[in-house]
């Protein structure tokens, strides 16, 4: 059994059955989009009746949250935040880290979702993108202004770094998930280590 957050903060289980709407939900949310997903097609793809979804979850915007709280839970995407605050190596090593890390992430399912979310404009998508990728670019840009001082790399505006090197492997998770056909033919941790040795050549001394 998973464990979701209760009003506290503390940890709450999630029955089974919550876990299965969760999950159907999570796919028709990414091949339709929430305004395109009725309650009635996520409970016959959880095999449970309607009326069992508003139990345990009143409105169906609750399923997006709780989707969005687990995503933000998620190991993955975790150990992306963490290798940003690595305080233990220097900022180009950290960099690249956070490159590696990348490139072990996978989860297209979200990623259209996501996507989906952005275009209809909901909530979920603004959440997402404050609690994780704005904290990435907030770690990014101080793991820049960390390598400025150390004299390792040039004087550069270190937000519009952090953007640039976020934004080069988001650019390329999403063409590896959603254009497959189009992603390049090599194994994603040397396409992001490589991406990010672009990206350091450009900021590091001679």
């Amino acid at each position: 059994m998973q464990t979701k957050r209760n009003a506290n903060g503390g940890p709450q289980s999630r029955s089974a059955t919550q876990d299965r709407i969760l999950a159907a939900a999570r796919e028709l949310f990414a091949l339709h989009g929430f305004k395109g997903t009725t309650t009635a097609a996520i409970a016959r793809k959880a095999r449970v009746n309607e009326a069992l979804i508003f139990r345990h979850f009143p409105a169906k915007e609750d399923l997006y949250s709780a989707i969005l709280r687990a995503k933000l839970d998620d190991e993955s995407l975790s150990r992306i935040l963490q290798a940003a605050e690595c305080q233990k190596v220097t900022a180009a090593e950290a960099l690249k880290l956070v490159a590696r890390r990348f490139g072990e992430y996978a989860d297209p399912e979200f990623l259209r979702l996501y996507y989906h979310s952005a275009l209809e404009g909901h909530a979920l998508a603004n959440g997402f993108y404050d609690q994780f990728v704005r904290r990435l670019i907030d770690l990014v840009e101080e793991l820049i202004s960390r390598g400025i001082k150390e004299g390792t790399f040039r004087k550069v505006k270190p937000r519009v770094a952090a953007q640039a090197f976020t934004g080069m492997l988001r650019s390329y998770c999403l063409t590896r998930e959603l254009f497959p056909d189009h992603a390049l033919k090599a194994e994603n941790e040397s396409v992001t280590l490589a991406f990010c040795d672009f990206f350091l050549n450009g900021i590091v001394r001679d």
